[in-house]
């Protein structure tokens, strides 16, 4: 081999160690930041459980407000028919308001529950998808990593041009059926 082409493969195997610290330091970080979408998924998980949870009670407390309501509205129509006093009369009335007003609270509140867990929904579905691109450029990472590494085990070794030529053609062909498998 060339003084001349000796020297390139010597700088483009410099190149790739470089390039290999880099990918070992983003692996690195992208590591730690799959960690923590992994934690605020679980966290959003959690959260719209919850959220669920709350919803079913305040459905149970609207449901039996509605069963209060109703059960007053036929004691005002049963008492209507016999003689009530306007004090007695009065106080249901009041009564009555009151639950309506707490019925109509109490479905606010629940609608703004269901919002809450919609909203919650579509950041645990934009996370997911983050987390996917993440775990697809960790894999990327991994195959650049493992092809640097081929690199730096070949201009350790002292093998004669033939058999490096031989490599590097493997490594070529290899490089195509990814690409291939990529277009596909």
């Amino acid at each position: 081999m060339s003084a001349s082409r000796w020297t390139q493969v010597k700088a483009r195997i410099s190149e790739l160690v470089t390039q290999y610290r880099q990918l070992q330091s983003d692996n690195a970080a992208l590591g730690d930041e799959v960690n923590t979408l992994q934690s605020d998924n679980a966290a959003l998980v959690e959260e719209v459980s919850t959220l669920q949870s709350d919803n079913a009670a305040l459905g149970e407390e609207v449901n039996t407000l509605q069963s209060h309501v109703a059960a007053l509205m036929i004691k005002i129509e049963n008492q209507k028919s016999q003689t009530v006093n306007t004090q007695e009369w009065a106080l249901m009335q009041t009564q009555m308001a009151r639950k309506d007003m707490m019925l109509q609270s109490l479905e606010l509140e629940k609608e703004r529950a269901l919002g809450q867990i919609h909203e919650l929904e579509e950041s645990l579905l934009l996370k997911d998808s983050t987390l996917q691109v993440q775990k697809n450029t960790i894999n990327e990472l991994i195959e650049q990593n493992k092809l640097i590494k081929l690199a730096k085990e070949m201009s350790t070794e002292k093998g004669d041009t033939h058999e490096l030529k031989i490599k590097i053609n493997e490594l070529i062909r290899d490089i195509d059926r990814c690409i291939d498998l990529l277009n596909d």
